[in-house]
């Protein structure tokens, strides 16, 4: 049962709209969420998705 709870918190809209949003925080400071090994990449403080990507400046 406690798998199947993690499932529906992490499909839920809440969950899913929190996501979203840290992307967009990234794009309100003229960013774009971009893996880590990208070169030349000028890092912003923005939030992204996933830990693997950063905020970088377009």
């Amino acid at each position: 049962t406690h798998a199947l709870f993690l499932v529906f918190f992490f499909t839920s809209p809440s969950f899913i709209g929190k996501e979203k949003k840290k992307n967009l925080e990234c794009e309100k400071m003229g960013g774009a969420c971009k893996y880590q090994n990208t070169h030349g990449c000028v890092i912003l403080p923005g939030e992204c998705k996933s830990r693997k990507k950063h905020c970088c400046r377009v």
